[in-house]
């Protein structure tokens, strides 16, 4: 009896080292899966946000050539404008506003312009770009 119980027990003594290995293999696999998707999480939320600094210069370039262009005191000037910011929000961005004269079928309405604003904000190694157009008369 004694001798069959030892035999047993040095037959098992193996097995319980291939689930260990076996189940570290697995934990190992889930840790590197998650640490993938959080790394490529965190880069989407970066590109999110460089994203919106990116919007936000396009709007300011935008807002700063109507400014150029429709002065409060004399002609409107539809010219080429390049915006560099340095403000907390939009450190590293810049603008850039092309104005084009519109040709007008009907003499009742005034001159049109079109303005395209196109930025880009520059953080380490991310880039990120935005543009947006606007129509506006005089």
């Amino acid at each position: 009896m004694f001798l069959k119980l030892a035999l047993t027990k040095t037959k098992q003594q193996g097995s319980a080292l291939v689930v260990a290995v076996f189940i570290i293999v697995v934990m190992l696999a889930i840790v590197l899966a998650l640490s993938r998707i959080l790394l490529s999480s965190s880069d989407s939320v970066v590109y999110e946000v460089q994203g919106t600094r990116a919007l936000f210069a396009a709007q300011s370039g935008m807002e700063l050539a109507l400014t150029e262009l429709f002065p409060r005191a004399g002609a409107s000037n539809c010219s080429s404008w390049n915006f560099s910011f340095a403000t907390a929000g939009l450190t590293g961005c810049e603008a850039q506003v092309q104005c084009t004269a519109r040709a007008i079928a009907s003499p009742e309405l005034s001159q049109l312009f079109l303005l395209q604003s196109t930025a880009s904000c520059n953080a380490n190694e991310f880039i990120t770009s935005r543009s947006i157009e606007l129509e506006v008369r005089q």
